[in-house]
């Protein structure tokens, strides 16, 4: 199962790279004149619409992994969408940007349910994001060096040419897994209440994180912190993350199957220490180890779910998370124009800790059940 896992992993680290990369295609883009500066952003707004169609349409199309066809099929649109973009501009690029989207949330699903269907969920899990950030944090430094802000058509090249080497790696070693044996399990596969309740605190997660840091450069730098080499500090932060959950990845499974608290709390201080850096090396120090405990406590957290309910959860988990960072950035952009900024960085605080009380209201649930 680990090639499986592995060739997912690199479908799905494909399919993230277009957020990490967005501030440099924004930039392109505005260079060109391709599109005025205040719509620029619309493709990202494009780009997460479209992986939210992928990841919510997907399940609720009662699809509960990807074959290797139409994984094939996710990555030729990819491909092409991505080459076609360089030629566009105006509504029609936007409009584009969604395909994009949605091919990548279909990679993205099939990341989620291919961990969801391992035996070492946790280990499967954690994969999964080391992947993705170590190839994102090399890719960025790479597109950095190779002249990035070159213009957007070179920008989409690059891009093309990565996402074809590191797609076509996948294809090679990804199989669909398969069908999950909670389907035949009607005391994991029932869609309780209670067994719900994790995909809400994935959501609640994610709208605090990526919400949080959506604004935490501007914020930052309103404080008069200058931040130089932005881009590579944040590369070196995901590629450590990526490093530290690799080696989590391949360790024997623990006995200890949650272990959220100390992450939690970790990215509870963290946030604590972005919002009040008032020196760029608090602030670097705070973002590193708010990327390393916030991608090891969603690693977790993930498995958990999964575990909690298999036959559910896998398929929606990806859709919950969309959900989340597409909202969380709202709202803290509301919280900021009602001149709260504070309330939405409390908020992301205590997301981090809502996963430890969901563990604790599991373990009550499970003790108040008749034997």
């Amino acid at each position: 199962m680990v090639f499986p896992v592995l060739g997912a992993s690199l479908l799905s680290a494909a399919a993230s790279l277009p957020l990490h990369l967005m501030p440099l295609l924004v930039v392109a883009l505005v260079a060109e004149s391709r599109l005025p500066f205040a719509q620029a952003g619309l493709i990202a707004s494009a780009y997460m619409v479209g992986q939210m169609v992928a990841t919510l349409g997907l399940p609720a199309l009662k699809f509960a992994r990807l074959k290797r066809q139409h994984a094939m099929a996710a990555v030729g649109i990819l491909l092409t969408s991505v080459l076609v973009s360089a030629r566009l501009s105006s509504q029609a690029m936007i409009a584009c940007w969604f395909v994009v989207g949605a091919a990548c949330g279909a990679l993205q699903f099939l990341g989620v349910t291919t961990a969801a269907a391992a035996a070492n969920r946790q280990s499967a899990f954690a994969l999964r994001l080391a992947v993705t950030l170590i190839i994102s944090g090399f890719v960025i430094v790479a597109v950095q060096l190779t002249g990035g802000f070159g213009g957007y058509a070179f920008l989409m090249v690059q891009l093309g040419i990565v996402f074809l080497i590191i797609t076509g790696t996948g294809l090679v070693l990804y199989r669909a897994p398969a069908a999950t044996l909670a389907l035949n399990n009607p005391a994991k596969s029932a869609a309780r209440p209670d067994r719900l309740l994790g995909l809400a605190v994935i959501f609640l997660l994610f709208v605090g994180q990526p919400g949080f840091w959506a604004y935490a450069v501007q914020n930052v730098q309103q404080r008069g912190v200058v931040l130089d080499h932005l881009a590579y500090a944040i590369a070196f932060c995901k590629a450590a993350a990526g490093f530290v959950l690799l080696l989590g990845a391949i360790r024997p499974p623990s006995k200890t199957k949650d272990g959220l608290l100390f992450p939690g709390l970790v990215v509870a201080l963290s946030v604590v220490g972005i919002a009040t850096a008032n020196d760029t090396a608090s602030f670097m120090l705070s973002l590193l180890l708010w990327e390393l405990s916030l991608n090891v406590l969603s690693a977790r957290l993930q498995a958990a779910v999964v575990q909690d309910n298999p036959a559910t959860a896998g398929p929606w988990l990806t859709g919950a998370v969309f959900l989340g960072a597409a909202t969380g950035p709202l709202l803290h952009g509301m919280a900021i124009q009602a001149q709260v900024p504070l309330v939405f960085a409390a908020y992301a605080c205590l997301s981090a800790l809502i996963p430890v009380a969901w563990v604790y209201l599991r373990a009550q649930i499970v003790l108040a059940k008749p034997s």
